[in-house]
């Protein structure tokens, strides 16, 4: 039996500089059944891959991770892994329980992916001495793949990061999705240095925290058109913070859209203007539902002023 891997392995410095850039988050297409449309999913994370895009993380949350069954989400990952180029950077999604999110992170590793995300436990009893316990359990079992956890709450503060970086090594970075710059520019500094922050709230909220040390920014807008997101990554890595904010005005209304109501609609609006695309069928699994006719509306209003930038689909997979 070989020696198990440890964080000798890894290149942490390799990998953050690989990941700061635009983390596409692939949505999980659905056949008429029902079912996910594997070979739709390869071709849409080969249409993102070849419009530029050098990080996937299936299994993301506009990947429906809690709406799919372990198979499922093992089955998505596989699909997304077959569609890399060897510049790609995959960042496998993993979470729930402890055993589960393990035994998900060692099929990532086995698989071919790089890191893993790490979702935000659902459970409503959060605490910050718990979240740490539960990133740096789960860490520890894939000492050879960097580590991204997702946080979107107050309750963990900067120093509890440090103390996760101490427990645990491989934790390259986090996906922050708090929706407030002064927070998050307050926790990066009692976090310390070395981490990779990554705009969790994708194109809406990167330009600020951009300005506060951010240095990628997650994404589901990519999956409708690449170009657009490529563009502000651009803009924001050259300080051209007056094309930054011209590509904010231009997606706002769509971002808008997917943040309504609590986010009700966040991956449902992903998919309805993937649908009038004719990149994939409009379905998304309860909890979520597909949007209304009126919603639908504004949605293709949304996507007008940049729908020149939106590639093509494979005509052999076209709906």
């Amino acid at each position: 039996m070989s020696a198990r891997p440890s964080t000798a392995d890894l290149n942490t410095a390799d990998l953050k500089e690989r990941l700061s850039t635009v983390i596409g988050i692939p949505v999980v297409p659905y056949a008429a059944d029902g079912e996910i449309d594997h070979d739709r999913a390869v071709a849409l994370a080969r249409r993102l891959v070849g419009n530029g895009i050098t990080a996937l993380t299936p299994n993301g949350n506009t990947g429906e991770f809690y709406a799919l069954t372990p198979d499922e989400r093992r089955a998505a990952l596989t699909s997304v892994v077959s569609a890399r180029e060897a510049t790609t950077t995959i960042v496998a999604g993993v979470g729930l329980d402890v055993p589960t999110a393990v035994s998900d992170a060692l099929f990532a590793r086995d698989a071919g992916a790089d890191a893993i995300m790490i979702h935000q436990p659902v459970l409503p009893y959060l605490s910050a001495r718990g979240w740490v316990e539960y990133n740096a359990a789960i860490a520890a079992a894939v000492p050879d793949l960097g580590v991204l956890p997702y946080l979107s709450t107050t309750a963990v503060s900067g120093a509890d990061i440090a103390r996760l970086v101490e427990r645990a090594p491989n934790v390259v970075g986090l996906k922050y999705s708090v929706p407030d710059p002064v927070v998050f520019a307050t926790t990066k500094a009692r976090a310390g240095d070395g981490l990779l922050w990554i705009a969790g709230l994708a194109e809406s909220y990167a330009p600020a925290y951009w300005q506060a040390g951010a240095r990628a920014f997650t994404s589901g807008l990519v999956n409708v058109a690449p170009a657009v997101s490529l563009e502000m990554l651009a803009a924001l890595r050259d300080g051209d913070y007056d094309t930054a904010t011209r590509v904010w005005r231009r997606i706002r209304h769509f971002e808008e859209l997917r943040a309504r109501d609590r986010a009700a609609d966040n991956v449902s609006v992903v998919k309805e203007a993937m649908h009038q695309l004719g990149l994939c069928r409009r379905e998304v699994r309860p909890p979520s539902h597909p949007v209304t006719a009126a919603v639908a509306a504004e949605v293709a209003e949304s996507i007008s002023p940049w729908r020149s930038a939106v590639p093509e689909l494979g005509t052999e997979l076209r709906i």
